[in-house]
C-alpha cells in the first residue's frame, strides 16, 4: 500500500469518527485471568488480531484473492457489524465477496449506539499473537498465552500457555526484541511440555527471530534452508516460517518462528551424549588458537562455550570438549593429522567450511555454532545457528566483500596437514554441489520463493512504518543475486586452485 491510500484510509477513519458518537470504546483491554482478549471479530474461529496504533485488524488467507469468501462469522452478542456496507450476521456465515491481499475493508462496529471503525487486511503470512499481562525480560520467562492464525482455510488456531523472555546477545538493544517461548501444560510456568507446529517435531522451545539487523529479513532462513539442501539427511538445521507477531494489541511487523536446535530436536538420550553451544568468541578460544584455562566443575560457562546436555544442574560435563580443544591446540601434525577422523566428522566438517564460505559466515567461524556428540565413542558433528550475518552482509548489517575465505584454527590445520586427502574431498564436494545445490538457478529459487513469500502481502509497509526502518525489498533481492553470484565466481577459482 502506497502513502497516498495510507493518508487516504486515515481521513476516512477521521469523517466517520467526526459522524459517530463522542464516547470513546476502549477495546485495548487487558487479559483475563486466562490471558484472553476481549473479542472484536472472529472469521472462521479465528479471531482478526487488532492493532492499536492503526485501528487494524488483520487476518490471514491461504490465496491471493478469494472470490466469494465466506467464513463463519462470530462477535459480541451486543455489537453489529458490518464489512464494506455488508451487514453481517452473528454465529453465521456471511459471503463477503471478493477479499484480496494488500486491499483494505472498512469495518464500522456499533454497540449501544456508538460505533468504532477499523481497517481490515488481509495477509499471506500465519499471525501469532502473544497476550500477556507482563513486561517481557530478558530473564526469567514470563507467562503469556500465544495463539497462531495460519492461512489455511480448515485450520482452527494454535493456541497454549507459554513461557516467553527475550532472547540474543547484543540484538537486545535493538528496538525491535526477538523472544523465546517454551510451551506449558498449564498456567505454571515448571509445567514444560513439547508440542508441533507446522507439522515439525515435537519441541518444548522456540524462536520468534526478529531480524532487525538484516535488511531483506531473511537471511537466516534462507541459510539454513542451504544448509540442509546440502545434504538433507545428514545435516541437522532448523525449519522456520515468516509469521506477524503482535503483542497484545501492538502489531510488531514480520518476524521468523524457528525451531531450536536442543537435546530434544538431536534426539539426545546417551548418559555421555554432549551438546555445547558458542556463545562468544573468547579471544580465540571458540576458534581453538589457544585453551585459555581449567575446565570448570562447577559451570555451564567456558572460554566462551555453554554447556546445554547433560541438563547442567544434573551434571557439569567438559571433559569430551577439553579433549577434543587439547587435541586440536597441542596435538603435533602427525597424530593430528591420522587421528582428527575420530573425533570430528570430517565429512560434515568439509560441508561446514564450504557452507561457511559460501554464505560468508563470519560470525560463525568459531562463535555462533552447536558442538555435538550422541555417545562416548560418536565423533563431533557441528550445525550453525544465528545466521543473519551472511549473503554479503555482516551481523550489523554492514556489507562485507565476496573475495574472503572463512577459516579457523581447527580448518587451517586441517588445510596444512592435509588429513585424511582433506583438500581434494574439499574441492570434489565444492564441485559436486555447483552441479546441483549451488547452481546459480538453484540458489536463485530459493531466494526468489522466500522475497515472494514476504513481498505478496503490505508486510514491509507496516514493517518499516512501525520500526522506522528503510527496506527495499527488489533492492535487497537484487544485492544478494549479484553478490552470490560473485561469490561463486571466487570460490570456483579458489578451489580449482587449492
Amino acid at each position: 500500500m502506497n502513502k497516498a491510500l495510507f493518508f487516504y484510509c486515515i481521513a476516512v477513519f477521521l469523517f466517520f469518527s467526526q459522524s459517530c458518537y463522542k464516547e470513546e470504546i476502549i477495546f485495548d483491554a487487558l487479559p483475563d485471568d486466562q490471558l484472553e482478549l476481549p473479542l472484536i471479530l472472529a472469521l472462521d474461529h479465528k479471531d482478526c488480531f487488532f492493532d492499536k496504533a492503526t485501528n487494524s485488524l488483520r487476518y490471514s488467507i491461504a490465496q491471493d484473492s478469494i472470490s466469494n469468501f465466506t467464513p463463519h462469522v462470530r462477535f459480541q452478542d451486543y455489537a453489529s457489524i458490518s464489512i464494506d456496507g455488508i451487514s453481517l450476521a452473528n454465529n453465521a456465515s456471511n459471503n463477503l465477496g471478493k477479499v484480496k491481499i494488500g486491499e483494505e475493508y472498512v469495518v464500522e462496529l456499533v454497540t449501544k449506539g456508538i460505533c468504532k471503525y477499523f481497517t481490515l487486511r488481509f495477509t499471506n503470512l500465519p499471525i501469532v499473537r502473544i497476550v500477556t499481562p507482563n513486561v517481557i525480560i530478558d530473564e526469567p520467562k514470563k507467562l503469556a498465552r500465544l495463539t497462531i492464525n495460519s492461512p489455511t482455510d480448515a485450520s482452527y488456531p494454535i493456541t497454549s500457555f507459554v513461557g516467553i523472555e527475550i532472547r540474543g546477545g547484543s540484538s537486545q538493544s535493538n528496538p525491535k526484541k526477538s523472544y523465546g517461548f517454551a510451551f506449558l501444560n498449564s498456567m505454571s510456568l515448571g509445567n514444560k511440555v513439547s508440542k508441533s507446529l507446522f507439522d515439525w517435531d515435537k519441541n518444548e522451545d522456540w524462536i520468534l527471530d526478529a531480524m532487525y539487523n538484516d535488511p531483506s529479513r531473511l537471511r537466516n532462513k534462507v541459510s539454513f534452508e542451504i544448509w540442509q539442501a546440502m545434504n538433507p539427511l545428514k545435516h541437522h538445521g532448523i525449519q522456520s516460517k515468516f509469521v506477524e507477531l503482535y503483542l497484545n494489541n501492538d502489531y510488531q511487523g514480520i518476524y521468523c518462528l524457528n525451531e531450536k536446535i536442543n537435546a530434544e530436536k538431536l534426539g539426545l538420550n546417551h548418559p555421555e551424549a554432549v551438546l555445547y553451544k558458542t556463545t562468544a568468541w573468547g579471544d580465540g578460544t571458540t576458534t581453538f588458537e589457544q585453551l585459555n584455562s581449567n575446565m570448570p566443575h562447577h559451570s555451564n560457562n567456558w572460554d566462551g562455550w555453554e554447556q546445554k546436555y547433560p541438563i547442567p544442574k544434573n551434571r557439569i560435563h567438559w571433559a569430551p570438549l577439553h579433549q577434543l580443544r587439547d587435541f586440536i591446540i597441542n596435538e603435533n601434525d602427525h597424530n593430528f593429522s591420522t587421528q582428527i577422523n575420530t573425533f570430528i566428522d570430517l565429512d560434515l566438517f568439509i560441508d561446514y567450511y564450504i557452507f561457511l564460505n559460501l554464505t560468508s559466515a563470519f560470525d560463525n567461524t568459531g562463535k555462533n555454532i552447536i558442538w555435538v556428540r550422541q555417545n562416548a565413542t560418536a565423533p563431533f558433528f557441528i550445525t550453525p545457528w544465528d545466521l543473519d550475518g551472511t549473503l554479503g552482509q555482516f551481523w550489523d548489517g554492514s556489507p562485507t566483500n565476496t573475495t574472503t575465505i572463512l577459516s579457523n584454527h581447527l580448518f587451517d590445520r586441517l588445510l596444512q596437514t592435509n588429513s585424511n586427502n582433506f583438500k581434494q574431498r574439499l574441492k570434489n564436494r565444492w564441485f559436486l554441489l555447483r552441479g546441483n545445490v549451488f547452481s546459480s538457478s538453484h540458489l536463485n529459487s530459493i531466494y526468489d520463493n522466500n522475497f515472494a513469500e514476504i513481498g505478496t502481502s503490505d508486510i514491509l509497509f507496516w514493517e518499516n512504518l512501525k520500526w522506522n526502518s528503510h527496506i527495499d525489498i527488489a533492492q535487497q533481492q537484487y544485492y544478494i543475486i549479484n553478490w552470490t553470484q560473485d561469490r561463486l565466481l571466487f570460490l570456483d577459482d579458489y578451489f580449482t586452485n587449492l
